[in-house]
C-alpha cells in the first residue's frame, strides 16, 4: 500500500460540555500517530494525557480528552515508525478549536496552529516558538545553546509573564535536566494566575526540592531498610549512581565504573548505587548485581520513590560528594571524573 502525501488525522476532543478538536495535516506519514501528555502525568489530574493512545496513519481516527477550560495544558504529537518515535515540541489545549500542517513530525519540531482567528491561545503559541526558535530540544542542544536558552527563559519571563508555553516548558525541561537557577528566576517573573495556580504549585514544590541538589550543597542522606547512605561514603570522595536494572545506557557504565573503582578505591574513592527498579523487576536487578559482578554498596529506593521526590527522572544520574557528603559535582562524564580523581587522590 502506498503512502499518501497527505494525512489528514480528526481528534475530536471533549472539555467538560463543550467540545475541542484538534485537526492536523502531515505531509510525511508515520506509521502511528499520537496526541499524548508533554510533562510528567501527575499535571493531569482528572484529565486524560493519552500517552497510551494511536491512531494509525492512513486512517481517520479521533481522540476523545478531557482537559482544562481555565488553565491550556501541554500535549505533543508523536510519530511512530520502524526508526523508534519523534515527538513535536509541546503546544497548549485547552477549550478552543485548534488546526496544525505539519511538514513532518521531527524531533522536538514546533507544531503551529493555524490562524483562523484572534486567540490569546495561539498568539501565544506564535510569539513563543518565533522567539526560542530551534533552542527547545531537551534532547540535543549544545552547551552553547542552553546557556543561550536559560538567558533567553529569563529575559521572556520578564516581558511575557502570562505564557503558558513558557510555564509548560519550565516544567519540562525541569523534568529532563533537573534544576536549574534560570527555571526558578523564570517562574518567579510569571504572573500570580500561573504561579499560584494548582499546577504552578506543585512545579515550585519539585524545584525547592531539586534545587537541594546542586554544586556546594549537602546531598541528602537517604535511608534504605534501616541504613542511611551516609554511612557507605568513601574516605574522600564518592560517586552516587541512581540507575535500574532495564536501563540500557546505565549498564553501559558499568564497566567504566569497574575500572574506576578497581583504580581508586585505595585511595579514598567510593561508589554508590541507587536503584530505582520496581517492585516486579527486584529479581532482575539482583540477578544483574551478581553477572555483573558489582562490588560497591548497592541500595534500593523501590519503585523509585526518593529518586520522583528529589526529581530524578532521567538516567543514569550521578553525583559527585566529598567525604562530608557535600555535592561537588553533578553527571560528571567518566573521563572527565577519571582525570578528577588522578589529580585530586594523591
Amino acid at each position: 500500500m502506498k503512502f499518501v502525501k497527505y494525512i489528514l488525522i480528526f481528534c475530536s476532543t471533549v472539555v467538560f460540555s463543550q467540545n475541542t478538536t484538534v485537526f492536523c495535516e502531515l505531509k510525511k506519514s508515520c506509521q502511528e500517530i499520537s496526541l499524548g501528555a508533554a510533562v510528567d502525568k501527575k499535571y493531569y489530574k482528572g484529565y486524560t494525557t493519552l500517552q497510551e493512545n494511536v491512531i494509525k496513519s492512513l486512517s481517520e481516527g479521533k481522540f476523545n480528552l478531557k482537559t482544562n477550560e481555565n488553565f491550556p495544558l501541554p500535549y505533543s504529537f508523536v510519530c511512530s515508525g520502524s526508526a523508534g518515535f519523534k515527538p513535536s515540541a509541546l503546544f497548549t489545549l485547552s477549550k478552543e478549536n485548534l488546526k496544525f500542517k505539519l511538514d513532518s513530525i521531527g524531533m522536538f519540531i514546533q507544531p503551529l496552529p493555524l490562524r483562523g482567528k484572534n486567540s490569546t491561545l495561539i498568539n501565544d503559541q506564535y510569539k513563543f516558538n518565533a522567539t526560542f526558535s530551534n533552542l527547545l530540544n531537551i534532547f540535543y542542544n549544545s552547551e552553547k545553546d542552553n546557556l543561550k536558552l536559560d538567558t533567553l527563559l529569563i529575559k521572556y519571563s520578564k516581558e511575557n509573564p502570562n505564557s503558558y508555553m513558557l510555564f509548560w516548558t519550565l516544567v519540562q525541561h525541569f523534568q529532563y535536566k533537573g534544576f536549574k537557577e534560570s527555571y526558578l528566576k523564570s517562574f518567579k517573573n510569571l504572573s500570580p494566575k500561573i504561579r499560584n495556580s494548582e499546577y504552578g504549585e506543585i512545579f515550585y514544590d519539585d524545584i525547592k526540592k531539586s534545587g537541594k541538589l546542586v554544586k556546594n550543597s549537602i546531598f541528602p542522606n537517604l535511608e534504605f531498610k534501616g541504613k542511611k547512605i551516609f554511612s557507605s561514603l568513601g574516605k574522600k570522595y564518592t560517586l552516587i549512581d541512581f540507575w535500574f536494572s532495564f536501563c540500557q545506557p546505565c549498564l553501559e557504565e558499568i564497566p567504566k565504573y569497574k575500572n574506576l573503582y578497581s583504580k581508586y578505591k585505595d585511595k579514598g574513592f567510593e561508589i554508590i548505587s541507587i536503584s530505582t527498579d520496581r517492585t516486579k523487576d527486584i529479581g532482575k536487578w539482583k540477578k544483574t548485581i551478581k553477572n555483573k559482578e558489582l562490588q560497591w554498596q548497592q541500595y534500593l529506593d523501590e519503585n523509585g520513590m526518593e529518586a520522583k521526590f528529589y526529581n530524578i527522572n532521567s538516567f543514569p544520574t550521578t553525583f559527585l560528594v566529598d567525604s562530608a557528603g557535600v555535592i561537588v559535582k553533578k553527571n560528571i562524564p567518566l573521563e572527565e571524573l577519571d582525570n578528577f580523581l588522578e589529580d585530586n587522590l594523591k
